[in-house]
């Protein structure tokens, strides 16, 4: 009997654990984030969404990697200018998440590229997987590739990430693509790290493994592989990582660890006061515009 019993509580915990780990595989594989209405309202809600009704726009599509199309938006500077940032927007956002960047970037004579990264926004139905930076830097680089094809071989391009984004951004750059900085905003140093960190501080940190496994042989992956620390290896485009202080969700040592990784010129800002993706909207756009307009000084780019 109490053989019996064993058994079936083996067996409960193995399905437990594996159902577990599917489900939250799929959380990080399958975001189901917001509709462009949705992250619409809430850059409106937090006054992030300043004047973006009243600029010029122009809609394309880009083919990624393996054909997806990736939605875009053009947001001309003000006055003609050969200088352009394709910015990548976070987890579960879409291009209109990327907005609250917009302004700051055309107030110092940038054209602003938005657009839906793969398993996101207009692309969510197609049913891309999301790597969180290992497939999407392959779609970046198609980006950075049709913007010079686009607008001129001539023009000056950098890449601006939230978040993913921010994996998305430093992860290209393993590929060593023609971009004069990149601006890096509460990214993460390597995804199996920060699931693990975040499965720790719930006592579930064994889980990783199970979740990794299912990952690779669910999806096609595996966790480790996304690692913008190890695409900074010999890197020399100039960094500005910006980190909120006060995150929980990606702590602000991973912004040491991205620092130390990289040989080219780096700086880092932490926010006090912001959390996870705050550091925008606690600076104000004034502010925020002030620490990039500075690095951008002091790496010969102003």
């Amino acid at each position: 009997m109490l053989r019996n019993i064993l058994v079936v509580l083996l067996v409960l915990v193995v399905v437990a654990v594996f159902g577990g780990s599917y489900y939250l595989a799929g959380l990080t594989a399958e975001p189901h984030g917001n509709t462009l209405a949705e992250e619409e309202a809430w850059e409106r809600e937090h006054g992030l969404w300043d004047d973006f009704d009243r600029l010029p726009q122009e809609d394309y599509t880009v083919q990624g990697d393996g054909g997806t199309t990736l939605h875009c938006t053009l947001v001309p500077a003000a006055a003609q200018s050969d200088r352009y940032v394709i910015i990548s927007h976070g987890f579960r956002a879409n291009r209109y998440g990327s907005v609250k960047y917009v302004s700051a970037y055309r107030d110092l004579g940038f054209n602003c590229i938005i657009y839906d990264v793969r398993a996101h926004g207009e692309d969510e139905p197609s049913g891309n997987v999301c790597t969180l930076g290992q497939t999407e830097s392959a779609d970046l680089l198609s980006l950075i590739d049709d913007a010079y094809g686009r607008y001129g071989d001539a023009i000056l391009l950098g890449l601006h990430g939230e978040s993913m984004g921010s994996a998305i951004s430093l992860s290209a750059l393993r590929y060593k693509p023609r971009v004069a900085f990149v601006v890096a905003d509460c990214g993460f140093a390597n995804l199996y790290d920060l699931l693990k960190g975040g499965y720790e501080r719930l006592h579930l940190g064994w889980l990783i493994g199970p979740v990794n496994a299912v990952t690779q042989a669910r999806y096609g992956f595996d966790l480790r592989d996304t690692s913008p620390v190890d695409a900074l290896a010999g890197n020399k485009v100039p960094l500005c990582i910006i980190h909120g202080a006060d995150d929980g969700i990606i702590t602000p040592d991973n912004a040491d660890r991205l620092a130390e990784a990289t040989a080219g010129n780096v700086e880092v800002h932490k926010v006090d006061g912001a959390g996870h993706a705050e550091s925008r909207e606690v600076l104000g756009r004034e502010a925020y515009e002030q620490v990039i307009a500075d690095f951008l000084a002091n790496v010969g780019l102003a």
